[in-house]
């Protein structure tokens, strides 16, 4: 990335400037030596269009200056800020029994003038994804702080943590809004979100070399499930591990929606292949288990009940319907497959399966607290049956435009299902938050 180019990127940090005072602390000059911008001219969106068209000799955060820039004493405040606003990051910074130390940690780590603009495009531009990067850092901390990890990869895996989505400033914003629709090239941007950052951090001497790779880590999953190169187990570094398994919790507990913490427990023990078995007991054990459940009306769970069974008799048919169309589609059809039969595998573990339960009836007693938490189960089963879809056009990007039967029959299964779970619901996917 000597030159950038990126559309996104360079429209959120001229952008900037439409915020608080940018300046071009030296010319910026294109590939082939022509002057866009005089050393001293306040930069701001009106001149987006200017160096739009071309590539630069420098990446363009090479050349701008904020007046309020990012520093590390802001940082460090903004995560003591969180603290004091969330009982879960509380007793999270309880849990270590170092709160000084921990926030010392996110406070040490190098803070060069190209990266401190970039967080503070983040922080004026972005701002869901600055306040995420930093409750990353918070968990992440905790997780290395029970691993054990010396002062220096704590710092690394700070470092890590608060810069593990500057890719994500280079995709359209589009692409975050709640039940958006990816198409292919906005898959790509996905996709490549963690090399972009990656790419981004080799740069910086300041860096040791592990920063950049639990970057680009941050996606892949334990169980061989991730982007993007799907790593699996011990192929990935503890600090990639860490990021994945953090950047969850934050997503999660920052919802707002109900019970959030509960959701987070089931999220992992319905996922409990895809991140790191030890790191994801210290979340466990660290969420109050405690029952908070509020009464139902009895028609409310008798309604609930009813459409829990029509939902397993919907999955029960189109499982049936996709056994059909395998042999016209191996190579799809056989990833497909895999990844269904691991989620299943997972139910089968909770007590989920469809073949598990009975159609329509859904016999639970009258317990409304186990109807509501087969309910959450449900969901997030909804949410993983999303990322399945999407990691199946990820890894067969033809299959949106192809014109073999088989493939066709496939593509066409996956959008009825994916019509099928858009139903209902008004939430995106647990990773979606964190990209």
């Amino acid at each position: 990335m000597g030159t950038t180019g990126d559309k996104h990127y360079l429209k959120a940090a001229t952008q900037l400037g439409d915020f608080q005072i940018v300046i071009a602390h030296q010319a910026i000059y294109s590939s082939v030596g022509v002057k866009l911008i005089d050393r001293g001219v306040r930069v701001d969106s009106q001149l987006y269009h200017r160096l739009l068209n071309h590539k630069l000799q420098v990446p363009i955060d090479d050349s701008l200056a904020a007046e309020n820039t990012v520093t590390l004493a802001e940082l460090r405040d903004r995560a003591e800020s969180l603290i004091g606003e969330s009982a879960f990051y509380q007793r999270l910074v309880a849990d270590v029994g170092d709160r000084a130390a921990l926030l010392a940690t996110i406070a040490s780590i190098a803070l060069p003038q190209p990266i401190a603009f970039r967080l503070t495009v983040a922080r004026d531009c972005r701002s869901a994804v600055f306040r995420h990067s930093i409750q990353v850092a918070l968990v992440a901390l905790y997780l290395g702080l029970r691993q054990g990890l010396t002062a220096g990869r704590l710092r690394a895996l700070a470092a890590a943590a608060l810069l593990h989505d500057l890719g994500v400033l280079h995709m359209d914003p589009v692409i975050l809004d709640a039940g958006h629709r990816f198409s292919a090239a906005e898959r790509r941007q996905l996709l490549a979100h963690p090399l972009t950052a990656a790419m981004i951090i080799e740069q910086r001497p300041e860096y040791p070399p592990e920063v950049a790779r639990a970057i680009l880590e941050h996606h892949e999953r334990h169980d061989g499930s991730g982007y993007p190169r799907g790593l699996r187990g011990k192929e990935i570094s503890i600090a990639g591990r860490i990021l994945l398994l953090a950047e969850l919790v934050a997503a999660l507990v920052d919802k707002k929606v109900a019970d959030p913490e509960k959701r987070l427990s089931l999220v992992l023990r319905l996922n409990h292949g895809m991140f790191d078995r030890g790191q994801s007991r210290h979340i466990l054990n660290l969420l109050d288990k405690a029952a908070t459940d509020e009464a139902d009306q009895g028609q409310q769970d008798a309604e609930r009940r009813k459409r829990l069974g029509e939902e397993c008799d919907k999955w029960r048919q189109l499982r049936a319907q996709l056994e059909k169309h395998i042999p016209g589609a191996p190579a799809v059809a056989s990833f497909l497959a895999d990844r269904l039969a691991t989620l299943e595998r997972s139910l089968a573990d909770a007590g989920l399966h469809p073949d598990q339960l009975p159609p329509v009836g859904i016999d639970l007693g009258e317990d409304p607290a186990a109807v509501r938490e087969l309910a959450m189960l449900m969901r997030e089963t909804g949410w993983q049956l999303n990322t399945i879809i999407q990691d199946v056009f990820a890894r067969f990007p033809k299959l949106e435009t192809t014109d073999k039967p088989g493939e066709r029959a496939i593509r066409d299964w996956l959008l009825q299902l994916q019509a099928h779970l858009r139903t209902g619901d008004d939430e995106p996917p647990a990773e979606a938050a964190g990209a």
